[in-house]
């Protein structure tokens, strides 16, 4: 391999379809994690790492949700690792730091995922439950969005679009993806319980921590929808490729349109679900966007 390859991705296909399948397995992960917090499951299995003190549990639907959400678990973290032990030889210094951190953190996800059954964290009424499940979801994230900054370096290593947008949106998604994993998990998602004002007004009043987090995370979302909105406009303004940017607006609109499902239909469940999925997948698209960014190419020794 030479020195331009390197320097631009790594093209042998084995090393980019195992990472975009642990890539796959993690964000499926993420959603299921999601399923079993809605649906009540995170207690179905009593004990952990097994369930019921065996790998073939009572055959209830609410625990095999938890066990099945176990056993995508164990599987993404092989792939993970199997991903970073096959491209890790051939990978830039950025790299390397980024598969440190995807691996890292696989140990911190396993013993938050046991520290739930534990703690009951699923029953989520106390700060140090609700702090243990947000901390597991996040966690993910980090993970989720590491691999696919790996994922595009494997893949191209060309830089595309403008860094300081790229890297600006990147930071206040991942901001606003942590802010709905909090209000999620700390039952804050009807403290604002219609829209677009908040308890009837615009600036409402601010007295409690729920109030606080719900309505910061609708200052942080308007912010994304305008950014966007204004990037797709100036991109067709100036009859650049504007397929990104509209890919962009079009999940924030998804997105958008989701949470106020969720306002009006007070918190259906099947919108939950979907709001979830749909923060994730645009996570993981403006991580891919920022990634030439946030880890540059680098030649990376051939030893």
């Amino acid at each position: 391999m030479n020195k331009q390859e390197l320097a631009t991705g790594f093209k042998s296909g084995g090393e980019k379809w195992v990472l975009g399948l642990a890539i796959t397995l993690t964000y499926v992960l993420m959603i299921f994690g999601n399923v079993v917090t809605t649906t009540g499951s995170g207690l179905a299995c009593p004990d952990w790492p097994l369930c019921y003190g065996t790998v073939n549990p009572p055959k209830e639907i609410s625990v095999w949700i938890e066990w099945g959400h176990r056993l995508i678990g164990g599987t993404t973290g092989i792939f993970i690792l199997a991903s970073a032990f096959l491209i890790w030889k051939k990978a830039s210094s950025a790299l390397k730091f980024f598969l440190k951190i995807a691996v890292g953190l696989i140990l911190l996800a396993v013993l938050l995922g046991g520290a739930i059954i534990i703690v009951d964290a699923p029953l989520l009424d106390s700060v140090l439950r609700i702090t243990v499940v947000s901390s597991h979801i996040i966690v993910a994230t980090v993970i989720f969005t590491t691999m696919i900054v790996a994922y595009y370096s494997v893949s191209s290593g060309t830089s595309a679009g403008r860094r300081n947008y790229q890297l600006g949106l990147f930071a206040l998604v991942y901001l606003q993806i942590v802010l709905g994993i909090i209000v999620r998990y700390s039952r804050s998602s009807m403290a604002c319980p219609d829209w677009p004002l908040c308890q009837g007004s615009l600036l409402p009043p601010l007295f409690t921590p729920e109030v606080m987090l719900h309505y910061t995370h609708r200052l942080v979302a308007y912010t994304v929808f305008f950014i966007t909105l204004w990037d797709l406009v100036r991109t067709v303004r100036a009859g650049d490729n504007y397929q990104r940017s509209a890919v962009t607006f079009g999940l924030v609109l998804l997105q958008a349109s989701i949470g106020i499902g969720i306002i009006q239909s007070q918190m259906f469940l099947p919108l939950l679900v979907l709001h979830g999925a749909v923060g994730f997948l645009f996570l993981g698209w403006v991580a891919y966007l920022g990634a030439p960014f946030i880890a540059p190419a680098q030649v990376a020794s051939e030893s």
